[in-house]
């Protein structure tokens, strides 16, 4: 289930505020902000170039992929030069995304590069907390398969859907959402 009808599903259960807090599309594809700690819709801004981009390139494009690693909270300097250290960082980019982790940024790698739905808010969110974050956070585990109520409290049985999501995916089982957590939660699709 895709990310618009969580949407759907918190309105059609009466979350309207939740629908207000959001941007439009127009908004979102307007957006320009690189600020990791707003919560953004983004299309891709930027076309596929129609060649992979990998080992030993150099430019404009590789600066592409190294924003966009930033972006996507997988730090790297950007410098253009698509060297070891960026290898790296795009082959972790592709396994989180879990993506053929090859280190070449063809098509798929792309589009995730630049699918930056719901960026990282900076602070893990764990059991106590409320607020949008929270509901954000239930809308997905419902879309990984839970079922638990959207209230935007992060109270046991959110605690526990996230522990099932992390042992999933193999990630630590501790039921709080920090950076991983939050990746793989926002970015995977079944």
């Amino acid at each position: 289930m895709s990310i618009k009808k969580s949407f759907f599903y918190l309105s059609a259960v009466g979350i309207i505020a939740f629908q207000t807090q959001l941007p439009t599309m127009a908004e979102a594809s307007a957006s320009t902000k690189s600020n990791t700690n707003t919560h953004e819709i983004k299309a891709a801004s930027e076309p596929y170039p129609g060649h992979v981009i990998k080992y030993g390139d150099r430019g404009s494009e590789v600066r592409k992929v190294q924003n966009q690693l930033n972006k996507n909270n997988v730090p790297i300097y950007v410098d253009g030069i698509f060297g070891p250290t960026t290898l790296k960082k795009v082959k972790e980019f592709q396994m989180r995304r879990h993506l053929k982790a090859d280190g070449i940024v063809g098509p798929s790698t792309w589009t995730a590069l630049y699918h930056t739905a719901f960026p990282y808010p900076g602070h893990v969110v764990k059991m106590g907390d409320k607020g949008i974050n929270v509901t954000y956070i239930q809308a997905r585990l419902n879309d990984a398969g839970g079922s638990i109520k959207i209230d935007g409290v992060f109270g046991r049985n959110t605690e526990l859907k996230v522990k099932e999501f992390q042992k999933k995916f193999g990630m630590k089982v501790d039921g709080i959402v920090g950076p991983e957590t939050w990746d793989i939660l926002f970015n995977y699709e079944e």
